[in-house]
């Protein structure tokens, strides 16, 4: 039995020794790398008191501006290809509303304006996916600010302070990027 092994390691021992080799050229190596990573970017809850001023008269427009400081990274600012952002919103109102999302840069000049879009009344699980595509967009990116108005619809009934009513907005960005080295 062992006589039968020799051969059979002789033979595979020459076959490694022969084998074809080239050398390597490391320089000529083409690595594409397109990471992706997920970042929440706004999220608040408003109920009705914050659409009353102190005399209970209704407000109907909310807006707040929100530091955006993702693209002070110069490695994902010039690897940026695409964002995704996902909205996930609760309207426990009796309500409609329209939603504002606009992207500003150091000035407030505005570097991207998402479609608004309306949230019917009591509509608890509104979700939608925004796509901004870099290459057809790239003054996104020079945003620092993201402004969210909320507009609440008219209606002929008034707001009512002692019913506690929550709008609770969510935003997150999947950042796609791509590495050529």
């Amino acid at each position: 039995m062992r006589l039968k092994l020799i051969p059979l390691q002789i033979i595979i021992c020459i076959t490694f020794l022969v084998s074809c080799t080239d050398n390597l050229n490391f320089d000529n190596i083409n690595l594409e790398l397109e990471p992706e990573f997920t970042s929440p970017l706004v999220f608040f809850e408003l109920d009705q008191r914050d659409f009353l001023d102190e005399n209970d008269q209704e407000i109907t427009v909310m807006s707040d501006i929100t530091i955006f400081r993702i693209l002070d990274n110069t490695v994902l600012k010039d690897n940026l290809v695409e964002l995704a952002i996902d909205f996930e919103i609760e309207n426990g109102f009796d309500r409609s509303f329209l939603v504002d999302f606009v992207f500003l840069d150091e000035d407030e000049n505005i570097t991207y304006n998402i479609d608004d879009f309306s949230i019917n009344a009591g509509d608890l699980d509104y979700s939608s996916t925004r796509s901004i595509v870099i290459e057809t967009s790239p003054e996104f990116l020079n945003s620092t600010k993201v402004r969210v108005d909320v507009v609440l619809s008219p209606s002929s009934t008034m707001l009512n302070p002692d019913i506690e009513k929550i709008f609770k907005f969510r935003s997150s960005g999947t950042f796609y990027l791509k590495f050529l080295i």
